[in-house]
């Protein structure tokens, strides 16, 4: 396994580095919003749906969903994060939850599944298992949505950075069709990953607001019957 597939994503929300060859003690995907990319998924959504937020973080996006009246659950194998999204919804609307994203115990029947920054962060050899187990929570017409890191000279370095042949293969073996792929971007804390930047000769360019823009895919998987 790469030091990838054993970073320490509950250690990062502890001030802990989250990978062994750099030091990551803040947390990269947190920007202090939703991503933009996630908020243009939800704006293109036109009823109320039952939504799955996977890989929440401090659950920016599980709350933009919430706000525009998706019926949303959300899920991380971070118990800190959990903790600080329960407290940041003293209301409760959201069913936030810990858990593993390839075994989730969560009953099926979502209509729409957002996976923003979560497939390349699990391990390479349970991201088959991830697949599956999100088409076990899907129905018939389930769109599935995967924003994950693309191969660029300006984003990150492989193994982070997926083959898009990688995900169309395990989807397919998983019982998901490809639909759409788009290269979108991806915005990230470019302060957390100085060090990792430096340590990696990384040449990642900001937005007008210093975030990192991190090329990605957005792959949208349907099910197949």
């Amino acid at each position: 396994m790469s030091e990838y597939d054993r970073a320490d994503f509950e250690g990062v929300y502890k001030g802990r580095s989250l990978i062994e060859s750099a030091e990551i003690k803040a947390v990269p995907w947190e920007i202090g919003a939703p991503q933009p990319i996630v908020c243009e998924i939800l704006d293109g959504l036109t009823r109320r749906l039952r939504l799955l937020d996977v890989g929440c973080g401090l659950g920016r996006n599980a709350q933009a969903a919430a706000a525009r009246g998706h019926d949303v659950v959300a899920i991380d194998t971070s118990a800190t994060a959990i903790e600080n999204c329960r407290s940041n919804d003293p209301s409760a609307q959201i069913a936030f939850h810990v858990a593993d994203a390839c075994d989730t115990g969560l009953a099926p029947g979502f209509d729409v599944i957002v996976d923003s920054a979560t497939y390349h962060a699990i391990p390479a050899p349970k991201r088959a298992a991830y697949l599956s187990e999100m088409r076990r929570l899907a129905t018939s017409v389930t769109v599935f949505h995967i924003v994950t890191f693309a191969p660029s000279v300006h984003g990150m370095p492989k193994p982070l950075a997926i083959e898009l042949s990688e995900i169309a293969s395990f989807a397919e073996q998983a019982g998901w069709r490809v639909s759409s792929v788009t290269r979108v971007e991806y915005k990230g804390n470019r302060a957390a990953i100085e060090d990792f930047c430096k340590k990696k000769g990384l040449d990642i360019h900001l937005d007008d607001e210093g975030r990192s823009r991190l090329p990605a895919w957005h792959v949208t998987l349907q099910t197949t019957i």
